[in-house]
């Protein structure tokens, strides 16, 4: 009989089988790339937000966010704002249509998301709750750092 792994490696791993399964089953059915999901996500979560902010939020290049930001502009999901103290900047804001699409995603998401935790029972999933509040302030990086306060933005 295998030994069970060690809890840090079935976190990695149930973390990395979930966004595999996250990216099949749910997301970006309209055709859009995981980067504009990505995108879409962030900015339902919390707009306004710069192209820079989503290179620190999301980890991925500049340059794909750039022409991710772009596209999601020509496609009329995002308002861009200019930045009343850096002109070099811009606030991004989900249009109306664009909100209805990252709306769509997250309810996609939020049932994946649910039909998995559909195997555990009603104290398993309280208890996976608990545990998740406990590590999701553990990897809040925007509770520590005053810059993502999201009360000193206004586009």
């Amino acid at each position: 009989m295998k030994p069970t792994p060690p809890t840090a490696e079935l976190l990695r791993d149930m973390v990395r089988l979930y966004v595999q399964s996250q990216r099949s089953s749910a997301a970006c059915h309209d055709g859009r790339s995981t980067v504009q999901c990505h995108i879409l996500s962030e900015l339902l979560r919390s707009e306004p937000l710069t192209q820079q902010d989503l290179v620190e939020r999301l980890g991925l290049d500049k340059g794909w966010i750039s022409r991710a930001v772009e596209a999601l502009v020509a496609d009329g999901a995002i308002d861009k704002r200019q930045h009343q103290d850096d002109r070099r900047s811009a606030w991004l804001l989900l249009s109306e249509a664009g909100r209805a699409r990252a709306s769509a995603l997250n309810l996609r998401l939020n049932q994946h998301a649910g039909s998995l935790l559909s195997a555990l029972d009603d104290q398993q999933q309280a208890d996976l709750h608990a545990s998740l509040l406990v590590l999701l302030q553990a990897l809040q990086p925007a509770a520590a750092n005053p810059c993502h306060n999201k009360g000193e933005r206004t586009p």
